[in-house]
């Protein structure tokens, strides 16, 4: 004859069972991101790369050359953008500038940096924390295309947005 558990290893049984799928359910996803804040860093065009999303979208933040001034449309690109992060609990990112190979080096170095901080001043803005250590002029060190042509040279002239999990 078989007999039931006692009506307290029923209740233990149960509690023990809630609290190990409640456990499962607060696991973070391993991305680091939750599905939501996916969508919403996909939604504004950044993509993964590794652990870190980077801002890749068509028209990226492009400078003219010897400038480092945002367009009013950039400006508000970056403030929407920066909003939306903040609305999904993604507060923090790094900010990297970057130049052609025109000038000198320590003139492109403090020419990139004027560009991530013009960038970063509409992310702060917005609801973005970003420490001055996360906005960063990286120079003429990273080109994405040759400084050979004006098209390369254009390519090169840019910010990066970079979304690193917590």
């Amino acid at each position: 004859m078989m007999t039931l558990p006692s009506s307290r290893f029923r209740i233990f049984a149960a509690a023990l069972l809630a609290a190990l799928l409640a456990a499962c359910q607060s696991v973070p996803p391993p991305s680091g991101f939750s599905p939501e804040q996916i969508a919403a860093l996909q939604s504004e065009g950044f993509v993964e790369s590794g652990p870190d999303w980077q801002l890749t979208i068509s028209d990226r933040l492009l400078f003219d050359t010897d400038e480092s001034a945002l367009k009013v449309e950039q400006i508000d690109r970056i403030a929407a953008m920066s909003r939306h992060l903040v609305s999904v609990d993604i507060r923090s990112a790094r900010v990297e500038g970057h130049t052609d190979s025109v000038g000198t080096e320590a003139y492109n170095q403090r020419l990139s940096q004027a560009r991530a901080e013009a960038v970063a001043a509409p992310m702060l803005t917005n609801g973005m924390q970003l420490a001055a250590d996360q906005i960063i002029g990286r120079g003429e060190t990273f080109p994405l295309s040759s400084n050979d042509t004006p098209e390369g040279r254009q390519d090169n002239r840019r910010v990066v947005v970079i979304v690193t999990p917590p």
